[in-house]
């Protein structure tokens, strides 16, 4: 079974991959986003890893689609999409919940988990996903 999580986001504010990581260390997120991508044209698995180990997500960037962006509700300059896939590995999902999270907030965006059905903003990413964690953990 596999976990998708969505950040809709300006494609103007989308962040280089270096200063995406650098937040995400910032915030003390888990995690070490792997920097040699381009966040338009990359598609597949995308290292991130927790710790020691080996993890990371299926990354995949595209344009929000003006029906799309209508439906979801979107503000109208929230034009790009980045979708993280994971399957069923708790370590794939504490990296795609810290890089998803790290992008909203970075980007001012808006952060999509269809499974439970929770949308956070931008500004509420980093806490959110510092919750999510601690109950993963605990």
């Amino acid at each position: 079974m596999s976990y998708d999580l969505y950040v809709y986001l300006a494609r103007s504010k989308m962040p280089t991959p270096e200063k995406w990581r650098s937040v995400m260390k910032d915030e003390e997120l888990p995690g070490e986003l792997d920097t040699d991508f381009d966040v338009d044209t990359m598609t597949g698995f995308l290292p991130c890893p927790v710790g020691d180990e080996l993890a990371g997500f299926e990354y995949y960037s595209f344009e929000t689609e003006p029906e799309d962006a209508a439906e979801l509700e979107l503000p109208p300059e929230f034009n790009f999409t980045v979708q993280f896939s994971m399957g069923s590995q708790p370590l794939e999902l504490i990296a795609a919940l810290s890089a998803s999270s790290a992008l909203a907030s970075i980007t001012g965006g808006r952060l999509e988990d269809p499974q439970s059905g929770e949308t956070v903003e931008g500004e509420d990413a980093i806490a959110w996903v510092k919750l999510q964690l601690a109950s993963l953990e605990g």
